[in-house]
């Protein structure tokens, strides 16, 4: 017996509810692929759960969520490595959030009396933009540090760069933290010259006055095109203004929106 159904069309899910996003960054790194900045995301669904879940037991349990970064759009031949590590978290967000009628909903909680709030934010709509950038963006940006004067040469980090950063053997983890690696990758000129070597940045770094060490790090933030997670609240029960941000990490995607 032939099977009855109210769907309207019996197209695949995955292309009746796709997305066509914006990328804050613009996609500046393959203009090829992505003309106008835009990308296609794909809904999230139960398959996928069951893939993450299931890639989590195996080793580099840190790369899952770029494995399905690739899942979950169109990278018409760009290489996911490519994307900013920020695309990538408006991607897996917009897929996540498509099932829920494009909604994350969440918890926060008071930090003074610690009350619960049950909240929603539309995704991507609804989240603060930051740093945008425009389709003839070069992919660099320039920091002059407010005490050297220094003019430090930036460009922002690709997935293939933080997988670089957390494959880095022990010595070179004993030799650079994690946070710091973050803050020097991105550097590739310093007074119009070329970074050379690691040694040679960590020796300019270590010299700069603490003023200009925390410009840098702040300067960098501010410069990164990306969807501001930090949402911002008001207590219903004491008033209390904060901030919750939302911890896009595995254990998110894994188990539904917090």
């Amino acid at each position: 017996m032939a099977i009855h159904t109210n769907l309207k069309s019996l197209a695949p899910r995955r292309e009746q509810y796709k997305r066509n996003v914006r990328l804050v960054s613009g996609a500046f790194y393959d203009r090829k692929a992505f003309p106008t900045g835009e990308i296609t995301v794909y809904p999230w669904d139960s398959v996928l759960d069951a893939w993450l879940t299931e890639r989590c037991r195996q080793p580099k349990r840190e790369m899952a969520l770029w494995d399905a970064t690739a899942k979950v759009c169109d990278l018409k031949g760009c290489d996911v490595g490519k994307l900013l590590v920020s695309d990538a978290w408006t991607i897996l967000m917009v897929s996540k959030s498509i099932r829920n009628n494009c909604v994350v909903e969440y918890t926060a909680v008071c930090p003074n009396c610690n009350t619960e709030h049950s909240e929603s934010v539309r995704v991507p709509d609804e989240l603060e933009v930051s740093a945008k950038k425009e389709l003839d963006f070069s992919g660099t940006e320039l920091i002059t540090l407010p005490e050297t004067k220094d003019a430090v040469k930036v460009k922002f980090l690709t997935i293939a760069d933080e997988i670089s950063i957390s494959e880095r053997s022990p010595e070179l983890r004993n030799e650079m933290s994690d946070h710091l690696a973050h803050v020097l990758l991105p550097i590739i000129e310093i007074g119009g010259g070329a970074v050379e070597n690691r040694q040679e940045i960590l020796t300019w770094y270590n010299a700069l006055s603490p003023k200009d060490a925390d410009y840098l790090d702040r300067q960098q933030g501010s410069l990164y095109p990306h969807l501001n997670t930090d949402l911002p609240h008001v207590c219903d029960s004491c008033g209390r203004k904060f901030i919750y941000s939302l911890d896009l990490n595995t254990d998110f995607f894994r188990t539904g929106e917090r």
